[in-house]
């Protein structure tokens, strides 16, 4: 797993070559040399130049960008199924999250693992996800392919999000805002999460939690009111 800032990630009391060394002794047999050289090399497949030297390195005397690649190697280095990235380029510039969207794009295919990427950046999720679930108040909201939630929404709060995003043709307009605020996980409110700031709740959703639709294609949806309107 990967999270979105390394800097506090990472321990600064630790070089970055120990701090990967460990996970492969706590779940390998390797000797030293062997161990070394697997460090080298997963610092170069995440892109690190001079990765022999770097191995000796705090974590301060890296960069944002390099210290998240440094997170990536560590990740990787017991050889994952599967991959997870909590907002991990929240903490970088736009240039730097492109050189580690890209990177996360290179290594799923040569290593063919799966990725499971958090976050609220929809653009990030329309350029690289195959599958999307929406989330809201720790509940799935809507699942689907990309297509489908991008382009037939089946939920009042994906429906908010997408409308909320900053688009060309919006140029000088005010852009859209979902109402009110998301609520306290300790004080949920009753029937669905989402029907304090919904616009089409009726009185059964604040009574009954709603179960999932199914729209077909594997598109499926927590929202009883739309799906009688689809009927």
């Amino acid at each position: 797993m990967v999270f979105q800032e390394p800097l506090t990630s990472l321990n600064p009391v630790f070089t970055i070559g120990d701090q990967i060394e460990e996970a492969i002794k706590i779940h390998e047999h390797i000797e030293a040399q062997d161990l070394r050289t697997r460090c080298i090399q997963l610092l170069k497949d995440v892109g690190i130049p001079s990765a022999e030297d770097r191995l000796k390195d705090y974590p301060h005397q890296l960069s944002g960008g390099q210290r998240q690649r440094v997170m990536i190697a560590m990740a990787l280095a017991c050889n994952p199924d599967l991959f997870i990235a909590d907002e991990p380029t929240t903490a970088l510039d736009v240039t730097i999250q492109a050189q580690i969207m890209e990177l996360f794009s290179s290594l799923q295919e040569k290593r063919s693992m799966s990725v499971l990427y958090i976050t609220h950046d929809l653009g990030v999720v329309a350029n690289i996800a195959d599958r999307v679930y929406v989330m809201y108040a720790g509940i799935v909201a809507e699942k689907g392919k990309t297509s489908q939630i991008f382009d037939e929404p089946r939920h009042p709060y994906t429906q908010g999000l997408l409308a909320s995003l900053p688009l060309r043709t919006k140029r000088g307009k005010r852009l859209h805002s979902i109402p009110g605020t998301v609520p306290d996980p300790a004080y949920k409110p009753g029937g669905c999460p989402f029907h304090p700031r919904c616009n089409v709740a009726i009185e059964t959703c604040r009574t009954q939690f709603p179960e999932m639709f199914d729209y077909g294609g594997g598109h499926q949806s927590r929202c009883p009111v739309l799906y009688e309107k689809k009927g």
